[in-house]
């Protein structure tokens, strides 16, 4: 009897050696709260918001750009067609502002660019004088396309394995010309990564989103998609703004109403002035979920935050 309780006592000790582990994944949600002037609402705290995922109240946490534990990631992205050459004689001017206003010291960006094709000239970096010798040497090219929802897909793939938060910046027309992903593709690719998209376009048929947000449907399962789809279809919005729309960032046109320079400039305000509301993923989260933030103490405040996310299932971790 004496051989097998040894044997009995090994197993529990290998046992307790092995501890059974689940995987837990955090959703990150951004979040600008303005007054009624639009100027930025400082001091808030978390007890201040409210979170529902697809209507269940969740216990969130929150952070700010200033508590410097969630490091930027910001790719890039930069149209190069025919098209683009007055732009870009404005957009080589930008590569200085990128660490000082939007990134910070801790923070990375890289660069890349769009036409016919996708080329990535920049990998993630914190070195500002990189990122201004990259974006001072682009140029047009001969290609005819502007393959923006592939360059969108193509970032969020890249994204996967970006700790912090995750950012892009189009700098391009408004609208997509020629990509093989469609809109449903492409915001669906943000929000499974969890990306933020802003936009700084010129084109000089830029539609403005003509729908109030909180007028557009719950954005439930597919029909949260296809509503950005049907929007665009029916030309009520473009494709920069349906992005920047679903994923609480926003779109800053220049050339027209305002300098590249001040585009960059108001994005590294929002970006550093959002809180980061986060929650842990609940176990059985699959597919598309609707994300409601208010403030239920204050009126007098208009919030812009992603409204969704895509859910994985979670597996025991191995």
């Amino acid at each position: 009897m004496k051989p097998r309780i040894l044997l009995a006592c090994a197993i529990c000790v290998f046992a307790q050696d092995r501890p059974f582990r689940t995987e837990i994944r955090v959703v990150q949600v951004p979040v600008t709260v303005a007054d009624r002037k639009g100027a930025n609402v400082d001091g808030l705290k978390a007890r201040d918001f409210s979170v529902l995922d697809d209507g269940v109240e969740q216990s969130i946490s929150l952070d700010t750009f200033g508590t410097g534990v969630a490091p930027i990631s910001l790719a890039i992205a930069i149209q190069t067609t025919g098209i683009s050459k007055p732009a870009l004689a404005k957009i080589r001017r930008i590569g200085g502002l990128i660490q000082p206003l939007v990134t910070g010291r801790r923070g990375e960006a890289a660069v890349l660019t769009f036409d016919d094709e996708i080329n990535w000239h920049l990998n993630f970096t914190s070195d500002s004088e990189a990122i201004q010798k990259v974006i001072r040497s682009i140029d047009v090219t001969e290609g005819t396309q502007a393959r923006m929802l592939d360059a969108v897909v193509d970032v969020a793939d890249v994204m996967k394995e970006r700790k912090g938060r995750r950012v892009l910046l189009l700098i391009s027309e408004s609208r997509d010309r020629g990509s093989h992903a469609k809109l449903e593709d492409a915001i669906k690719a943000v929000e499974r990564e969890g990306v933020e998209v802003f936009a700084a376009t010129y084109s000089a048929q830029a539609t403005a989103w003509t729908a109030n947000p909180d007028d557009l449907p719950a954005p439930t399962g597919a029909n949260y998609l296809a509503v950005f789809t049907e929007l665009a279809r029916l030309g009520k919005t473009n494709h920069a703004i349906a992005l920047t729309q679903a994923t609480g960032g926003i779109d800053y046109p220049f050339l027209r109403e305002r300098s590249i320079e001040k585009a960059i400039e108001t994005l590294g305000v929002d970006v550093h002035a959002q809180y980061i509301l986060s929650f842990p993923q609940p176990a059985a989260a699959d597919g598309m979920h609707r994300i409601d933030v208010s403030m239920p103490n204050r009126t007098d405040v208009r919030i812009r935050s992603r409204r969704a996310y895509w859910a994985e299932p979670i597996f025991p971790a191995k």
